[in-house]
């Protein structure tokens, strides 16, 4: 059945694409040698048919390309492919049913088809001299610019977000979904809003108005990310100078007003390097979401600089558990830090969720380093007092990689509570791969305070779970020990203890009854094994 429909979907679609252009249309089909009677009668129906259809066809046109496309680039493999296939099926399908609603217009087709089929010597001059059928006659060739190509021009439509614009053009409406940049999120269906994303709207309604011009580039024309409506493709949007030529990069303009995170690309990676700068020196220099006070009704007052951050973003341990993806947070300051309810987020929406919080009572140490652990940690493996864990049960930051120019890679933002309104100042970041070349760690992440080289590196829990044998300590069990013989068992490990007595005055040899972490568990040098004693009773 989708066979009979794709062929039929497919001779509907050559014979509308000619339609849209009538004069070549009728000279084409002229040498075919059909009755111009029988020609008239069944354009006639298919001209006055196409003011209803025409948007299916507009549809079915350009998935039937981005499929063609993606089957060549990918040799039909891959989730891509696949989406766009899917998408190409739900188009012919829905143009089928729309036609066979004429059975007039079915019936007269099908007349006209046959008569085609008796003429196999001329079909092949027909499709050789006839107009492109798939794109409307507006459309310009691409055209190489700069490592990219200009696929499309157009008119604003509306600005839906900081990062999503409709564009008509050529091709139709398109949902346009910029390139190299995340902004702040306003309230979807999906997720809530964020900070910032009223901000970031606005400055693109100001940039691109309503009926505004507009050219879209990219290096690949089926960039896209969501292949379950193809209408929605990854573009650069350029809007037109004073002088009306396409100058103004609006990704460009977002970043460097602090008004959108670097969310780099792996197939479109032109600018990835230069929208990591623009990132980075907006942040230096404080503007939009790095600001410090941006959110407002701020109850913290950490100023920016205070918090510094390091992230790992390849996980060294097996099938990248995300237990190996880690965020170091150094507080530079004389004070304690408060940090409940704070939050990381990456440029993605992976981490965009109040849940992903930081406990309460979390504090930060005047001088002190906090890990952060993305997935839950290993079994046997509890967590130190300046860990926590976000609990995720896969790995989500990308690995970086500035291989072949490309830069991709992630970042860290670290945001102060979500308020009501979906507020968060940034007060640190960090981006992997760092420009101009890849981030040296710094001294606290490898030396104590005093400058000596750490015992256990960064961090802990992790450096036991990577290697217990040279960095952990094998817990024993201690049931049914006395008071000294718990300490003389615990002193060659490294280990302190503390006693807990919970005999409660009772008269007698007092014995192990607990412990705490529990025999088999690892500790690292200068761990404190809990202990309860009691007598016997």
């Amino acid at each position: 059945m989708c066979r009979k429909i794709l062929a039929f979907a497919l001779s509907i679609m050559a014979l509308q694409g000619n339609l849209i252009f009538p004069a070549n249309a009728i000279q084409s089909l002229s040498d075919l040698q059909i009755p111009p009677e029988d020609f008239a009668r069944v354009a006639n129906e298919f001209s006055t048919l196409s003011t209803t259809i025409r948007p299916l066809i507009d549809r079915t046109a350009f998935a039937r390309e981005e499929f063609l496309r993606l089957r060549a680039e990918t040799r039909g493999k891959g989730v891509e492919y696949q989406a766009s296939h899917n998408y190409f099926r739900s188009q012919i399908r829905a143009l089928y049913l729309s036609l066979r609603n004429d059975e007039e217009i079915k019936s007269q087709s099908k007349v006209l088809f046959k008569k085609i089929a008796k003429s196999p010597e001329l079909i092949g001059n027909y499709l050789a001299a006839r107009p492109v059928a798939y794109l409307p006659a507006e459309c310009p060739p691409a055209i190489p610019l700069d490592g990219e190509s200009i696929w499309e021009t157009g008119k604003v439509v509306r600005v839906e977000d900081g990062d999503t614009v409709e564009v008509q053009t050529c091709r139709g409406n398109l949902n346009v979904r910029l390139i190299g940049v995340q902004a702040a999120e306003t309230v979807k269906s999906y997720h809530f809003a964020q900070c910032g994303g009223a901000e970031a709207s606005n400055f693109m309604k100001k940039l691109l108005p309503i009926g505004s011009e507009v050219q879209l580039r990219s290096n690949n024309y089926a960039s896209a990310n969501n292949y379950e409506a193809l209408a929605r493709p990854y573009r650069y949007i350029f809007a037109k100078d004073a002088q009306g030529n396409f100058t103004i990069d609006v990704q460009r303009q977002l970043l460097d007003a602090g008004l959108a995170m670097w969310f780099p690309n792996e197939n479109e990676y032109v600018r990835n390097y230069q929208y990591l700068e623009a990132l980075n020196q907006a942040a230096q220099k404080g503007l939009g979401s790095w600001s410090g006070s941006f959110c407002g009704n701020e109850s913290d007052n950490t100023p920016l600089g205070a918090i510094e951050l390091w992230i790992e973003t390849d996980s060294p341990l097996p099938n990248e558990n995300p237990f190996g993806e880690y965020v170091l947070l150094k507080n530079k300051t004389n004070v304690d830090i408060n940090l409940s309810g704070w939050s990381i987020r990456d440029t993605s929406l992976d981490l965009f969720d109040p849940k992903y919080a930081f406990p309460v009572g979390t504090i930060l140490r005047a001088g002190g380093i906090l890990t952060v652990y993305i997935g839950s940690p290993l079994n046997n493996f509890p967590l130190a007092p300046d860990e926590i864990s976000l609990g995720l049960n896969k790995a989500i930051l990308q690995n970086p990689s500035p291989v072949g120019g490309k830069y991709t890679g992630d970042g860290i933002y670290l945001q102060t509570p979500l308020l009501a309104n979906g507020g968060g100042n940034m007060r640190a970041w960090m981006h992997r791969p760092c420009i101009p070349t890849d981030c040296p760690k710094p001294e606290w992440v490898t030396k104590n305070l005093d400058g000596s080289l750490r015992n256990i590196p960064l961090p802990q829990t992790l450096s036991l779970a990577l290697n217990p044998g040279k960095y952990g300590r094998i817990v024993p069990n201690m049931a049914g020990l006395t008071e000294q013989q718990a300490k003389v068992a615990l002193a060659p490990l490294e280990l302190a203890v503390t006693l807990i007595d919970k005999s409660n005055g009772a008269v007698g040899d007092k014995n192990v009854i607990d412990q705490n972490p529990k025999p088999g568990a690892y500790l690292p040098p200068n761990g404190t094994v809990t202990v309860y004693l009691d007598v016997k009773r």
